[in-house]
């Protein structure tokens, strides 16, 4: 009897069965805790290693741009070479050919010019020799005929010299005879013009030197008020550069500002972007885990409890430890129960 009431005692299997399920609800609540814990520190983790990556990941892409800039300057200096190279063979080319054409056409012109410049020689010297053969034999007559054109014009200039003299002698008479007969009235007429002469050229002087005074007076007036404009004019161009320098100082300050600030914008907004990027597939990784930890805590909480075949309540449960599976790509944990 004792053994049937162990067996059916109802109380008993039911307070085993509510404490087997309060042990069972505080395992996976404390499991539930250290993964939680677990994901806590797996996403500081991601956190980290998705800055680390952007730092990286930047640091890649300015080692690329170096290399890429140290590829296109190393082409560049082929390319250059290859430029220079090519000039420098086409130059030599150009300059050897260019000596064996002007070669050959200056020994073509010396085989062309050697049978005609001894031919022109031969006829130089036989046209001297007949130029001197006709001089010889034409002096003779004309020295003759030089002595009688000189004797001929040495007779007409005897001729026309006295007819001439003659001429001279008639001209000087009269001319004497006019002077003496009009020399008063010109004297007179002279004396007049030369008195007339004198008050104009007075007049005139006085009359040039007043407007000449007049003249230097205004000008002297102009000449010191352009010094007044000039001066304040060049005063007013001084102030007003000194107060144009530092404006225009102050807007390129501006716009070198404008500018940092825009580089460095744009540098936070790249790098905002990849981390945001980073942090999305971070975020989706874990919500992929959150969504395995609820099923396996759904499935957890919807099991039955075992049954009880003794007066010991006994709590078979399976084993909770975690393996976290990185895949490769997104790097994100896989639960799975062994």
């Amino acid at each position: 009897m004792s053994g049937a009431s162990r067996t059916l005692d109802p109380i008993a299997a039911a307070e085993a069965g509510i404490v087997g399920s309060k042990n069972l609800i505080a395992a996976v609540a404390d499991d539930l805790s250290q993964h939680q814990r677990w994901l806590a520190h797996y996403r500081v983790a991601e956190k980290r290693h998705a800055r680390w990556l952007v730092f990286q990941q930047l640091m890649y892409q300015l080692e690329h741009a170096r290399l890429r800039l140290m590829r296109f300057l190393k082409r560049l200096a082929l390319i250059s070479l290859r430029l220079v190279r090519s000039i420098a063979a086409f130059l030599s080319r150009t300059a050897v050919s260019l000596f064996a054409i002007a070669r050959r056409a200056v020994t073509a012109c010396l085989t062309w010019l050697r049978p005609r410049a001894y031919a022109l020689a031969l006829l130089m010297r036989r046209w001297l020799a007949a130029f001197w053969a006709w001089t010889v034999a034409t002096s003779s007559a004309l020295a003759r005929a030089s002595l009688k054109s000189a004797s001929i014009g040495v007779a007409w200039l005897a001729v026309q010299s006295r007819a001439l003299a003659i001429t001279l002698a008639r001209w000087g008479s009269a001319a004497w005879a006019w002077t003496r007969v009009n020399a008063a009235s010109f004297a007179r007429a002279s004396l007049k013009g030369a008195s007339v002469a004198s008050s104009w050229i007075a007049e005139k002087s006085l009359v040039l030197a007043i407007a000449l005074w007049r003249w230097l007076c205004r000008t002297g007036r102009r000449a010191r008020a352009l010094a007044r404009i000039l001066t304040r004019a060049s005063i007013n161009g001084a102030s007003i550069a000194s107060s144009w320098i530092p404006a225009k100082s102050r807007e390129l300050a501006i716009v070198l500002q404008k500018s940092l600030s825009a580089g460095t914008a744009w540098t936070g907004m790249k790098a905002q972007a990849l981390a945001s990027a980073s942090l999305a597939k971070a975020s989706a990784g874990c919500s992929w885990a959150d969504r395995n930890v609820r099923g396996i805590s759904r499935r957890v909480a919807h099991a039955k409890p075992p049954t009880d075949t003794g007066h010991r309540a006994l709590v078979l449960r399976r084993c909770t430890a975690l393996i976290c599976v990185e895949q490769p790509r997104a790097r994100l944990p896989a639960i799975r129960a062994s």
